[in-house]
């Protein structure tokens, strides 16, 4: 996305941790920020739109409404601890 690059590419901007996925680590995905890979992503448009947030857990209106059950259907590993890994980071 033309405008929006970020420094850490291990752990996205909605709390995927990308350093566990194989498509990350296959080189199949740069992550968010990391290139042509994020074109389409609304929490990327979204960072924009709210300054450029380094994470979504930095954002004032976290948690939004993307957040609402977003751990209860997705079983892939890297989605499980999506919302309570940026709650921990928030925390800390």
């Amino acid at each position: 996305m033309k405008g929006f690059t970020r420094l850490d590419l291990l752990f996205s901007l909605c709390g995927l941790n990308c350093g566990l996925c194989p498509m990350h680590l296959d080189g199949h995905c740069p992550g968010c920020g990391g290139g042509e890979g994020n074109q389409p992503c609304r929490i990327a448009r979204c960072s924009l739109q709210h300054g450029k947030t380094e994470y979504c857990s930095r954002c004032q209106e976290f948690p939004c409404e993307k957040y609402e059950d977003i751990e209860a259907f997705d079983s892939f590993v890297t989605h499980q601890n999506q919302k309570k890994d940026l709650e921990k980071q928030q925390k800390i």
